[in-house]
């Protein structure tokens, strides 16, 4: 059995994404392929358009045999938790035998070469980075800088610019951290970047999708996705049940902020940024003028997200300290070939499989994080025009292709 592992937020699965996935196929020469995928909130720091089981309904549909989710700490995490809790729950399901990711970049030896450093740490690059950190700068810029110093190499700093090189290089972090036999292969990203806000080329990025489904309506993305994404989506929405966006709880978020919950407990609030957020908070209704009023050279629009996030999730530094990775299983969908990997990840993971939700208790010793998968349904379904209930995860059926 040659299985490849897939980290993806499909939000929504558009052509590129699909490109990616037939590429990937083609290089690794798999025959089954297993997706680690965000649940309703991912990592930009917002909830993902549609809900999990429509976008697992989508990677069913594009292909993929087997739809796993990331746990909502890890999935609306930094790139390098992110990158960590889906490569480690890849990981132990102890079936995979490679990873493929995109990137700008499109060379593994770089990326890997970028990583060694990231997770070595020499001391020429510790000082580096301690001296940048002292200038002021953003951790992601002192980075940069450092390794652009103790390489030479003054491209790095173009490669660091990216979305999907900066996870890539988190990817092969991870892999070596945990000394995981799960081989990497990269596939070079097309179209537009990850952040392009215009609806143009071969391969739209999501970000403008999402962008143009907002302004303009579901029928102006239908050259840029599947069929079958834009038949799941035009179901969702004429349900009531997206698009989903932050905006939609700007009211719960400021309510929390204005009625002074505290923020120093919430993961990634540091260096004062919690009275930042305060103070805007007492100047706006909507988060997004809340994160124009607080953001700076030092306080990105990510982090800022991020942080509004985890308040409204509850999702605290100690999830962060005491756990080492997802404890679970949760599958979200397979197909009929998907059912053979699920019955080899039975035999051979040491981890809970969790596929009725009532069980949960029972199977997890320290269910603290799935729960807060649940919770982060509960909030979500808020933003539904219609069926905003609550425990959702309870009965909604696993989706089966």
């Amino acid at each position: 059995m040659e299985v490849l592992g897939i980290i993806v937020e499909y939000n929504p699965l558009h052509n590129g994404h699909l490109y990616h996935l037939e590429e990937s196929i083609k290089l690794t020469k798999c025959q089954y392929v297993v997706a680690v995928m965000s649940g309703n909130f991912v990592q930009r720091g917002e909830p993902a358009i549609v809900d999990k089981w429509k976008r697992a309904e989508m990677a069913l549909k594009a292909g993929i045999d087997l739809v796993i989710e990331l746990p909502v700490v890890y999935a609306t995490s930094t790139a390098e938790n992110f990158a960590y809790g889906a490569v480690k729950l890849l990981d132990s399901l102890k079936v995979i035998d490679c990873i493929a990711f995109g990137s700008e970049e499109g060379d593994l030896e770089k990326l890997s070469k970028i990583a060694d450093i990231l997770l070595e740490e020499p001391p020429d690059y510790k000082r580096a980075l301690k001296e940048n950190l002292g200038k002021g700068l953003t951790f992601a810029k002192a980075r940069e800088l450092a390794l652009v110093k103790v390489t030479g190499d003054e491209s790095i700093s173009k490669t660091l610019q990216t979305s999907n090189n900066i996870l890539g290089i988190e990817y092969l972090k991870a892999l070596k951290k945990i000394k995981s036999s799960i081989v990497p292969f990269t596939i070079k990203r097309r179209g537009a970047l990850y952040t392009s806000l215009k609806l143009e080329g071969e391969f739209a990025s999501a970000t403008s999708i999402r962008k143009a489904i907002k302004e303009k309506g579901i029928k102006a993305v239908k050259n840029y996705v599947p069929d079958f994404t834009l038949k799941i989506l035009e179901r969702a929405f004429k349900e009531g049940q997206g698009p989903v966006y932050l905006q939609d709880f700007s009211p719960i978020i400021l309510y929390l902020l204005r009625s002074g919950h505290p923020l120093e407990n919430i993961f990634d609030v540091a260096e004062g940024i919690d009275n930042k957020i305060y103070k805007a908070a007492s100047k706006t209704s909507n988060i997004k003028d809340l994160i124009k009023l607080t953001k700076s050279k030092r306080y990105t629009e990510s982090r800022i997200r991020h942080i509004l996030l985890h308040l409204l999730l509850k999702i605290d530094k100690k999830l962060f300290k005491e756990f080492d990775g997802p404890n679970y299983i949760r599958v979200l969908g397979f197909s009929e070939k998907g059912k053979t990997i699920l019955k080899e990840i039975k035999k051979k993971t040491e981890l809970p499989i969790i596929t009725k939700v009532a069980q949960y208790k029972s199977k997890i010793e320290d269910s603290r994080m799935f729960e807060r998968d649940l919770f982060a349904t509960d909030v979500y379904t808020l933003a539904y025009k219609n069926f905003a209930i609550s425990k959702l995860d309870f009965f909604h059926p696993i989706i089966k292709l």
